[in-house]
């Protein structure tokens, strides 16, 4: 009650209003004084407080092995309440998708894809193509079950997918009306990528490619890499980053950009996924008292990648890496979603979207526009609006209460006092709980 209630649709903030939730759903939005409370309903006292729509993180592989049980606990207390998993065992994610839909889990709703790419790839939950008609095959299997139910909600292309597969995948998921989102694969251009209707390309060094003068020669050159073993995708950062650095092209950044906003193709920029990169073992990037709430096994996998990242290297990828792009892709019109690539290296579950959102405003957005690429816009594009997005009634009741105005300084958004998740209320108390949890599993 007497809550501040931002619209980030509009960017309004509507002072003094009540919010009435039953089940799972927002029966009443609006003034104070017109909300009529039910007789034993709880009441959460929203004087000085500021109520915005659950967050959600466009960009996660959450639910990867050791890291299942726990992901899902970090995002809520984080007030993630929604997130696009990116790809791993397609049944093990849609599983979790469906406890915690059903209550039996506690985690943000999912919507789930599945990971394509050529045969370089060894990793197990990729489905792998090379022909044309194998990338057909992959959208027939992967997005519709044996019966003709749905299975994954869309697919997402990986880095080596061959041009031919490529191409087959783009004319039949535009066929069957499944999105295909994800890298632009070495085989073709950003330009041919959106042209073909890839719904979202994901990271932002795929752009910095296109926007490169010498863009045949880089894709050229990684596209028939052996292996996506970590060490060597090192190289291929180090050595990409070199080139893109002395390559960047205005002109041409410009034009793909152009063809981007007029083929209305989303982006997900993950910019906290390239500050570790670029600012190796800082401990303002690496967050060591997130630590505890990480599986001991992620945390090696993380030095492993790191470690052969020297001060060089992080003055390349700084050097090359421009928060200005973000700001071109805004100021062109593309629109975008708030992304970590989480479990990335020092990419934590919840904690690291608020800093997605900060590197954001840090490009150039102003904090609505941080706010609205986690909350308007993934409700766009899921096509989802009418459930999700906004404080409205009718809509589903993912919400955060707040301590502080995240319209006047992003990281507000941090400043939580309650989650309130598909109507479940987690305050500072519950949270806190969620946390212990975590922290406590994990010394065992």
């Amino acid at each position: 009650m007497h809550v501040s209630v931002i619209d980030v649709a509009t960017g309004a903030t509507h002072q003094d209003n009540t919010v009435l939730i039953n089940g799972n759903r927002i029966s009443y939005a609006g003034p104070a004084a017109d909300a009529k409370i039910p007789a034993g309903a709880r009441v959460i006292d929203g004087r000085g407080k500021f109520l915005i729509p659950g967050l959600w993180d466009m960009h996660v592989h959450g639910f990867v092995y050791v890291f299942s049980d726990f992901a899902g606990s970090l995002m809520i207390a984080n007030g993630v309440t929604g997130a696009r998993d990116m790809g791993y065992y397609i049944d093990t994610t849609l599983r979790w998708k469906a406890d915690i839909a059903a209550g039996r889990e506690i985690g943000p709703r999912l919507v789930a894809g599945v990971r394509v790419d050529g045969p370089v790839n060894k990793a197990r939950f990729v489905a792998h193509v090379v022909t044309d008609e194998d990338g057909v095959r992959a959208v027939d299997t992967l997005s519709r079950k044996k019966d003709g139910s749905p299975r994954a909600d869309f697919i997402k292309t990986y880095s080596w997918v061959p041009r031919a597969a490529y191409f087959g995948i783009a004319r039949e998921a535009k066929k069957l009306g499944v999105p295909f989102v994800g890298h632009v694969p070495y085989s073709v251009s950003v330009v041919e990528a959106s042209d073909a209707g890839q719904r979202s390309i994901e990271h932002e060094d795929d752009l910095m490619r296109g926007c490169s003068s010498r863009d045949s020669l880089l894709r050229a050159r990684f596209g028939d890499s052996r292996s996506v073993n970590a060490p060597d995708q090192l190289v291929i950062i180090r050595e990409q980053a070199r080139l893109l650095r002395t390559s960047y092209d205005p002109v041409r950044c410009r034009s793909v950009i152009a063809t981007l906003a007029r083929n209305h193709t989303w982006i997900t920029p993950t910019l906290v996924v390239y500050q570790p990169y670029a600012h190796a073992f800082d401990s303002t990037v690496t967050h060591p008292e997130w630590a505890k709430y990480v599986p001991g096994l992620v945390q090696g996998g993380w030095m492993r990648r790191m470690a052969g990242v020297t001060p060089a290297d992080s003055m390349v990828v700084r050097s090359y890496f421009s928060f200005d792009r973000t700001r071109d892709l805004r100021n062109a019109g593309v629109k975008l979603l708030a992304g970590t690539d989480m479990p990335q290296a020092f990419v934590y579950p919840g904690f690291s979207l608020h800093r997605e959102l900060e590197l954001l405003v840090r490009s150039g957005l102003t904090p609505l526009e941080a706010l609205r690429a986690a909350t308007y816009n993934p409700a766009e594009f899921l096509g989802a609006l009418d459930s999700l997005g906004t404080i409205a009634q009718g809509k589903l009741a993912d919400l955060i209460l707040l301590d502080a105005d995240p319209l006047t300084d992003i990281r507000n958004t941090r400043r939580i006092s309650v989650v309130i998740a598909n109507g479940r209320v987690f305050d500072a108390v519950a949270r806190a709980q969620l946390l212990k949890h975590v922290e406590t599993a994990l010394k065992h």
